[in-house]
């Protein structure tokens, strides 16, 4: 391999870029090497597959063909060399053109890690949110649980307040038209709930089973549907069933038969204890997004477009496994989506601009402020990892998780992530 016709030099961004020329005495072999390969799937008349002379096989195969799989053939010593000799570290595969065919020059570029900076990376600090759970949350959240547990008995009376009513009806609008999706059959609410538009359930007070009524109320100024925001709405109800409803205290006898608790005390403790550990979820999501998004914006790094491209590449392959998992092609979704090609290039550019930038913040900040594991911290995240799977899965991915390998390092890294949160979280 003949030097560099020019002189290397890395760029912020992390490229070095190199143009290699060969002698044809180097080209000779590996285009022989390369004839080989492609023999198989080239048929001459009168010669088994691969034993045809090479001059034949030449004419017969594709020039493009040959020169790409001659440079594949030249590549991995040609890059061993390159990295070794100017201590190269690339963090993806390096982007290879053909620059002429006669002396075969090749353009060779390699990505490493870019230079990052973290503006004002000690001051970037999340307040963890205090969790508060109220009392009445508490209270209703056992009056859920309660109404899963509710005894009905059908009644021929008139409905009152905290029964239970079975109806079907529909709305329609000032001009007597019917509403779009305002029209319900089976429809079941216990009287006094608040499951329904304010006044409706007021409404159905004093009806029996096949009673009849119709009556206008005013939809919310803030309901989820736009067009029915404070719009008069006549609605026509009919009752198919009323049944008076009996709802269990919360005793001690009740938790152990049918809570799996050992007293009400005990069941209310858990039912508090279980909210406040969703509220510390949400609070942790909520808290990390934020310092996600801080360090994005804090972070300063020019990045290589092949970099960005690799990332691009990836972002597309994941969707489109996602898409085949819902019996969808990327060309069918497009239309549904009513997405133009230039759109999702744009989309997928954007995220990948960001994943990058986040990813090169993060990776500065861990290295910066010294966040590390001990080997035996790793040894007790890698044993609380294998034993929560089933057997036969922790055998299987055992080996990947033994120091040094692959499971072991992106655990370790993993772990070393979330310290540095937990320490930004504040």
């Amino acid at each position: 391999m003949t030097k560099s016709t020019t002189t290397p030099k890395k760029d912020k961004t992390g490229r070095t870029t190199f143009s290699v020329a060969f002698t044809k005495e180097q080209t000779k072999p590996a285009e022989e090497a390369a004839l080989k390969k492609l023999a198989g799937s080239v048929n001459i008349e009168g010669f088994r597959p691969g034993k045809a002379p090479a001059e034949m096989l030449k004419e017969k195969v594709s020039p493009d063909q040959l020169l790409e799989e001659t440079i594949r053939e030249l590549l991995p010593d040609t890059i061993k060399k390159l990295t070794g000799e100017s201590e190269i570290k690339p963090i993806i595969p390096p982007k290879v053109e053909a620059e002429s065919r006669d002396p075969l020059t090749l353009k060779i570029t390699f990505v490493e890690h870019p230079e990052v900076t973290v503006k004002g990376a000690n001051k970037i600090k999340v307040e963890k949110k205090e969790t508060k759970v109220d009392d009445k949350d508490v209270e209703k959240m056992i009056d859920y649980v309660l109404e899963q547990h509710i005894k009905t008995t059908k009644i021929s009376r008139a409905a009152k307040e905290g029964d239970r009513i079975t109806m079907n009806f529909k709305g329609e609008d000032s001009e007597g038209k019917e509403i779009e999706g305002t029209e319900t059959t089976g429809h079941q609410v216990i009287i006094g709930s608040k499951s329904l538009i304010p006044g409706f359930e007021e409404e159905l007070v004093g009806l029996k089973e096949k009673g009849k009524k119709t009556f206008s109320i005013n939809f919310p100024k803030k309901y989820h549907a736009e067009h029915l925001q404070g719009k008069p709405v006549t609605f026509h109800v009919t009752v198919t069933n009323v049944e008076e409803v009996e709802k269990p205290k919360l005793t001690d006898a009740f938790a152990q038969e049918k809570l799996s608790a050992p007293s009400a005390d005990e069941f209310k403790k858990r039912i508090r204890t279980s909210m406040e550990e969703q509220e510390n979820r949400i609070n942790r999501q909520q808290g990390e997004g934020k310092l996600m998004e801080e360090i994005r914006n804090a972070t300063k790094v020019e990045l290589a477009p092949e970099l960005i491209e690799e990332e691009e590449r990836e972002i597309f392959e994941n969707f489109a496994r996602q898409l085949k998992e819902q019996n969808l092609d990327f060309t069918e979704w497009m239309k549904k989506a009513d997405k133009k090609p230039e759109d999702i290039k744009a989309e997928f550019n954007k995220q990948a601009i960001e994943r990058l930038t986040l990813r090169m913040g993060i990776q500065h900040l861990v290295e910066e402020k010294g966040i590390e594991l001990t080997d035996s911290e790793i040894d007790k995240e890698v044993a609380a990892l294998l034993g929560s799977l089933p057997e036969k899965d922790r055998k299987r991915v055992q080996p990947m998780y033994q120091k040094g390998f692959q499971g072991w390092h992106q655990l370790k890294w993993q772990k070393r992530v979330e310290k540095l949160i937990d320490e930004m979280l504040g």
